[in-house]
């Protein structure tokens, strides 16, 4: 079982031929509003690839809580998602002819999230427990220290990129991050911003995605890359998030790290080939068949 701890948020997104400069107006092509964030992103393509899901965090008591929620019911246990006197988290998204993205996120209800809503009994159930940095960082810090409690194993996404400290960047498994937040953690660290050089740096499991380039991680002295599927991107808004969620699935259910790399990195070029957030995420048998 999986335990995600993150935001719920809904996408504004806006579909323009290129990200406004400063102090810019554009004109966008078409809108649409989907239910997004970090969080739920990943317990959504986890549970999509097969495994039993539990996501913890918060909406607000509106009406964007329901469009937030949608896609998530049925799919994956939402009972510990609480309701909030903020607002449902938000993100306005703005994406380009070439599928590149901007996005501004409001938190609302996700700084509010208690991580003991992940109570005792979960970690003693759960086989990983997904993390990311959309909720407020005190409560991220203290539920890192807890999984450590229990046989579960943590995976922290880096993002955005938000500092910590080494020590407590240090109990975690496997700490995910593109290529900007490997620069500003590596920054931090005072290291170079690659896989290995980070994992030493921090003395734990590091996995770098490196979007057309494939990905990379150090992982128990071992270090390993794979490629990135060559597809037409039309839109990279949830391909990271799709990425984490289905390398949890992958390893939840005893694959290889890189084996579940590969088949992460599928699902991320799938999610990469089609328009939307959580609409763009591939069910099981997709990325099944594109692996064969």
């Amino acid at each position: 079982m999986i335990v995600t701890f993150g935001s719920i948020n809904v996408d504004l997104i806006y579909l323009v031929e290129e990200i406004p400069q400063a102090g810019q107006t554009v004109l966008a092509r078409g809108s649409r509003t989907e239910a997004g964030g970090k969080g739920a992103n990943q317990a959504l393509a986890a549970a999509r690839d097969g495994a039993k899901v539990v996501m913890t965090g918060a909406v607000g008591d509106d009406a964007m809580a329901p469009i937030a929620l949608q896609n998530l019911e049925g799919k994956v246990d939402i009972s510990r998602v609480v309701r909030s006197r903020e607002p449902t988290g938000s993100a306005a998204i703005m994406i380009d002819a070439n599928g590149r993205n901007m996005i501004a996120v409001a938190a609302g209800a996700n700084l509010v999230a208690q991580s003991d809503g992940v109570e005792d009994e979960l970690l003693r159930n759960a086989s990983y427990v997904l993390m990311q940095m959309e909720n407020h960082a005190t409560q991220i810090e203290n539920l890192i220290r807890r999984v450590c409690n229990h046989s579960a194993k943590s995976i922290l996404n880096l993002a955005p990129a938000h500092r910590l400290e080494r020590d407590l960047l240090s109990l975690v498994d496997i700490v995910v991050v593109n290529e900007d937040e490997a620069e500003a953690l590596a920054g931090w660290l005072r290291c170079e911003p690659g896989a290995r050089s980070l994992s030493d740096a921090l003395n734990t499991g590091v996995l770098r995605t490196m979007g057309g380039e494939g990905a990379e991680a150090f992982i128990n002295g071992e270090e390993l890359r794979v490629p990135a599927l060559p597809v037409d991107a039309v839109d990279t808004t949830a391909a990271g998030d799709c990425f984490v969620g289905v390398l949890a699935s992958a390893l939840d259910r005893g694959l290889s790290f890189d084996a579940a790399m590969r088949r992460a990195a599928t699902a991320a070029a799938i999610a990469c080939s089609r328009p939307g957030s959580q609409s763009s995420i591939p069910h099981i048998t997709e990325t099944d068949s594109w692996m064969t």
